[in-house]
């Protein structure tokens, strides 16, 4: 069987947005092959639709001119292009991942779900709202999104146009004959109660699994540390560092600095450089930036003592899992996917969404009481082993492809 997934680009997010899957699926009998707009990689199983510094600028006055008339993912011409490829009239399967990031005109789906059988899997609510990526709260998607009290978030309105585009993707979506790919209770919950997407029959709960062995246990922390110049005895806060509001980087620096540490603590960061100098004074900052070395990425998580994700807007929380994995206890915001996904209060710790003094709170308690940490480590091991494991997630994508296409070849 054949499966193309096209997305927006390849290396990035290419845990999700099926990059990885690519050779993974292998040896379920799947040959992978991926279509994106920018290629970073070498790979020959992944084709690039922008032919060159032309196309680039196409895109760039394209977004310009959705911005200027506040409408959202409705005039970028790439799913013609992508209908011309030889890896898409190739494919049995074509599985669509982050195409809302400006890869293909909503007017363009049922032309193209009609060609091919088709999977989309949503990894984020997007195609609920009128146009931002996650609510955070608002419940306007549900009623029409009118009017939209958020226009600046993304992708940001200059005009209060949500309820137009919210009714273009509830007409649009009514023809849809696809299945569609859920990683969360959460987001199922939301496919099922939104009025654009309540209708569809075929809608799937497929958690993303990770391959645990790779992340390194209790007793690989000492050499961890001493890779990445921490010392050994301190507590380690590890985060995402991140402009993006929703990520709450706002809520750790505001918890960090109410106070000085009650040990001596290391701030170890993901992502974005120089955005927690502020808290040089009172704590060690080790800021990796954006680790693409799959050796390395592991070794972060051992590293720490716990994992802060105060997100506004998680689908699913990847990240999360990982650190599970590496036996470290999450503290997350209420609000999102995280709690169910990390089986909080039990394993993980939830608090209320924008209270820098309840996550403060909670890293005092860890940090003055190891074994708490270690007992919810260690449930976070079993949680990862039963119910995000690699080879489950490998054989339910696999199954999935092949049921879509077996329903496709008896309804035609």
């Amino acid at each position: 069987m054949k499966v193309l997934h096209v997305t927006d680009e390849d290396l990035p997010a290419r845990r999700f947005n099926g990059y990885d899957l690519l050779d993974d699926l292998a040896t379920r009998g799947v040959r992978g092959k991926q279509a994106v707009l920018r290629k970073s990689s070498d790979n020959p199983d992944v084709v690039s639709l922008f032919a060159g510094r032309g196309d680039e600028d196409l895109q760039f006055r394209l977004q310009e001119v959705e911005r200027r008339h506040s409408i959202n993912n409705l005039l970028f011409p790439w799913g013609r292009l992508l209908a011309e490829t030889k890896e898409f009239r190739d494919a049995d399967v074509v599985h669509y991942h982050l195409i809302h990031n400006q890869v293909i005109s909503l007017y363009d789906l049922k032309w193209l779900f009609g060609l091919k059988p088709s999977v989309w899997t949503f990894h984020d609510p997007w195609p609920l709202t009128g146009h931002c990526v996650h609510p955070m709260g608002c419940e306007g998607w549900l009623t029409g999104c009118k009017p939209c009290p958020f226009l600046d978030r993304l992708f940001p309105l200059a005009h209060d146009h949500a309820d137009q585009m919210w009714r273009a993707k509830k007409r649009l979506f009514s023809e849809l004959d696809l299945d569609v790919v859920v990683a969360s209770d959460w987001m199922l919950n939301m496919v099922r109660r939104s009025p654009v997407t309540s209708h569809l029959e075929y809608v799937h709960l497929i958690p993303f699994g990770i391959e645990a062995r790779l992340f390194a246990p209790d007793d690989a922390q000492a050499s961890s540390r001493r890779r990445l110049g921490i010392p050994e005895n301190d507590f380690v806060v590890l985060f995402r560092a991140k402009t993006w509001e929703v990520k709450g980087l706002s809520y750790i620096v505001e918890a960090l600095g109410a106070r000085q540490p009650t040990r001596p603590t290391t701030l170890l960061t993901l992502d974005e450089r120089g955005l927690v100098q502020g808290l040089g004074r009172d704590y060690r900052i080790v800021e990796l930036g954006w680790v693409d070395d799959k050796a390395l990425y592991p070794l972060v998580f051992s590293a720490c003592d716990v994992f802060l994700m105060p997100s506004f807007a998680e689908a699913f929380g990847l990240m999360a899992v990982e650190a599970m994995a590496a036996g470290r206890p999450v503290v997350c915001f209420e609000g999102t996917a995280l709690p169910a996904v990390t089986h909080a209060p039990e394993c993980g710790i939830a608090v209320p969404a924008g209270d820098a003094s309840a996550l403060r709170a909670s890293l005092d308690r860890l940090a003055a009481d190891p074994s708490e940490a270690a007992r919810r480590g260690r449930l976070g091991r079993i949680i990862v082993a039963e119910d995000y494991g690699f080879e489950r997630y490998l054989d339910s994508m696999a199954q999935l492809y092949r049921s879509v296409l077996s329903r496709h070849r008896t309804s035609h």
